[in-house]
């Protein structure tokens, strides 16, 4: 779902985006398992701090995400994944959303790994929570007036929705309520050192109202791109001179349209300079 300019909810439908789609099909499937071998998965990938640490099973800080403990369960992370995950994906990139993804769910191991080495908490721990939360932290810092309906009835706005969260997720620790608190912190943590690596300014804009896509997407562009002066462009005035500009500007196009499909599918990221030179060539005619 998305605000659209009349600020009211709009909904962009079951469209689904690579990596979100990948992941669905791929929690899904393991929950099947989990159905038919009962325990074995269990055992052998859900979080424990012992054996993660103790015993170097270094599989576990990722493996618990794709397991679940019932349907409500995963029924829950997995409305989270499609609500906040497609558009995220969709502004960032495949592989940036999906590098996001697994900092945020190896975060809430880590976090409560930490935790349960100083005696707070512990126990073995399945779900991707952890992630989900870095996700829903994402969408709040980069959509902080969308409008998000608590419990399916109260409109919230996202970046309300963040604290919200993140505040109820504080409280509920000592309560012991059998729910990894912790780890849903860990991933809100680990969301945050990462958008603040990538983007700085972005949480600094998060309670102005103007911190949405476009705001990413320039400051993506300014950090990644390189500025290349005129003299040091890669195409000499020679070479610009020779050249027909009939089937130049021809050429350029069927070259401009293969760099927007690969950012649409890999982010700003994914270029390389001459690609990016010839972003910014276009753009200036």
């Amino acid at each position: 779902m998305r605000m659209n300019n009349g600020g009211r909810m709009a909904f962009s439908g079951f469209q689904l985006t690579p990596v979100v789609k990948s992941l669905l099909i791929a929690n899904v499937a393991v929950f099947f398992l989990q159905q038919v071998l009962p325990n074995k998965l269990d055992q052998w990938g859900q979080y424990n701090t012992y054996l993660a640490v103790n015993q170097f099973q270094i599989w576990r800080f990722f493996t618990y995400m794709f397991l679940h403990g019932s349907v409500s369960h995963i029924l829950f992370n997995m409305l989270g994944l499609w609500m906040f995950g497609t558009q995220i994906e969709a502004l960032w990139g495949q592989r940036t959303f999906l590098l996001y993804y697994f900092v945020c769910g190896i975060g809430g191991s880590l976090l409560y790994g930490l935790f349960a080495l100083l005696g707070i908490g512990g126990g073995s721990m399945v779900g991707a929570s952890g992630a989900i939360f870095g996700l829903l932290l994402a969408y709040g810092m980069t959509y902080p007036d969308n409008r998000i309906y608590l419990m399916g009835i109260l409109p919230i706005k996202a970046k309300y929705m963040v604290v919200l969260y993140g505040m109820m997720e504080l409280l509920s620790i000592p309560k012991g309520t059998g729910v990894a608190h912790l780890a849903h912190l860990g991933g809100l943590l680990a969301g945050f050192i990462f958008i603040q690596i990538t983007i700085p300014g972005l949480s600094k804009q998060m309670f102005k109202g103007n911190s949405l896509g476009s705001y990413w997407k320039g400051a993506q562009a300014k950090r990644r791109m390189k500025v290349v002066r005129p003299e040091k462009s890669s195409f000499s005035e020679s070479e610009k001179a020779q050249s027909k500009p009939h089937s130049q500007g021809s050429t350029d196009q069927k070259r401009i349209d293969s760099i927007l499909d690969k950012i649409s599918k890999e982010g700003l990221q994914s270029l390389s300079d001459e690609e990016q030179e010839l972003l910014r060539r276009a753009g200036r005619k």
